[in-house]
């Protein structure tokens, strides 16, 4: 490599990093919940061992997971979000870090814009990695109809599957409040480790816990 081609690489590389960075205080006085430091690290190794085609976000926030994962691959990102102030500042930040055109944002239920994936037809095993990042108490309700959009092979990874620590037993028993998230994540993570779709099944006990499996 010659020495202008390292440096340009180098400075692409502190530039990412510095609006990353930018990307978290924006999260941080905006009060929206992002994908935490070490299980980033884990999505970026596993996009970019993978190389992923086309990429399923569910939960785009302001965009920090979504161009994370395309920063480390080829391929493009459908997003799904709900939030119309977030669908602004993850619009802005992927067009700051020139994403946007391989980026398509949906602003919507993800139940909803999930099924008319579904009956549209042309999405059925089309996805080569699917990064569920959602509403926690919805997960096991979305599983079926992701694993049908997601490829044979494919890769699916959830976020906070030990929601607090609650899940994994490291905290006290949850309060009256999280009962029912904890309860529904307990029965996603069973039927992800017994479905028999998935495939390499594993739980990643960092941070706030992520699932990571291939189908089948």
């Amino acid at each position: 490599m010659n020495n202008k081609l390292k440096e340009n690489q180098l400075k692409k590389m502190n530039t990412n990093e510095l609006n990353l960075n930018k990307m978290l205080t924006t999260a941080k006085n905006y009060g929206v919940p992002i994908i935490r430091t070490e299980s980033h690290k884990f999505l970026e190794k596993i996009t970019k061992k993978y190389n992923p085609t086309h990429i399923l976000e569910i939960g785009t926030a302001i965009g920090y997971s979504g161009i994370s994962m395309l920063s480390m691959c080829d391929g493009d990102l459908v997003t799904i979000e709900h939030n119309k102030e977030s669908i602004k500042l993850a619009k802005k930040n992927f067009k700051d870090q020139n994403f946007y055109d391989r980026v398509k944002i949906i602003s919507g239920d993800c139940h909803i814009e999930i099924a008319k994936m579904i009956y549209e037809g042309k999405f059925i095993n089309y996805f080569d990695m699917i990064f569920l990042d959602g509403p926690k108490a919805q997960y096991n309700l979305l599983l079926d109809g992701l694993l049908l959009l997601l490829k044979p092979n494919g890769v699916f990874i959830a976020d906070n599957v030990l929601f607090r620590g609650y899940v994994s037993g490291q905290k006290e028993a949850p309060t009256k409040r999280y009962k029912t998230i904890i309860k529904r994540l307990n029965e996603f993570i069973e039927n992800c480790k017994t479905n028999k779709y998935l495939k390499e099944f594993s739980l990643i006990n960092i941070e706030d816990g992520l699932i990571f499996a291939r189908k089948r």
